[in-house]
């Protein structure tokens, strides 16, 4: 039988300081070092190391949740997933970015509020998510390599955590959130 620990509820978010940072140091230093292709290229690069350590699992090891110490940048509530959990919440986060980018980009905000909570996943996914984030990769890479979109919006529309951002800083979002959950798979392995 599974025990769950006690974690904070989904949503909410990081520690104070923790945000700030992010917010105001962290992420405006990432921005100014990549371009709109170098974006594409990092979330390419992050979804394929992903595929490279999920192919070798077998249904025990993509099925079962493992605690995790909290990663700067994760939420306490994030921390007990399995790696399937991982990729649902990769897609379910990445296909709300494709659309921010896309409204965006044709100088529309989107007419929805982000609620952190609202992006975690099941714990009743299944292997089937693994063609699903496969798919999902390929989507978003054809996309967001159209030229259409190889630019920064006047439009913003605001993230919980960071703020009012543009389409470049929403794809620089995505391609580092990528990283962050790899990392995150990493250390659900190790464990």
């Amino acid at each position: 039988m599974l025990i769950s620990p006690t974690l904070d509820e989904p949503g909410a978010g990081l520690p104070w300081y923790e945000t700030l940072y992010l917010r105001y140091v962290t992420f405006p230093n990432y921005v100014r070092t990549m371009t709109w292709h170098s974006g594409v290229e990092l979330f390419h690069e992050e979804g394929q190391n992903i595929k490279a350590l999920i192919e070798p699992l077998n249904n025990d090891q993509l099925l079962t949740q493992v605690l995790i110490d909290r990663l700067r940048g994760l939420e306490d509530s994030s921390r007990f997933w399995s790696p399937v959990m991982v990729l649902e919440h990769l897609v379910i986060v990445g296909r709300e970015l494709k659309d921010i980018i896309i409204s965006l980009n044709e100088e529309k905000v989107p007419n929805k509020d982000l609620d952190i909570a609202d992006v975690k996943p099941s714990d009743k996914t299944g292997t089937e998510i693994i063609g699903r984030f496969n798919g999902f990769q390929d989507e978003f890479i054809t996309v967001m390599s159209d030229e259409r979109y190889h630019r920064s919006s006047v439009m913003k529309f605001d993230h919980p955590w960071l703020g009012p951002l543009n389409s470049f800083q929403w794809l620089c979002l995505a391609a580092g959130h990528q990283y962050l959950h790899r990392t995150q798979i990493r250390k659900i392995l190790k464990k």
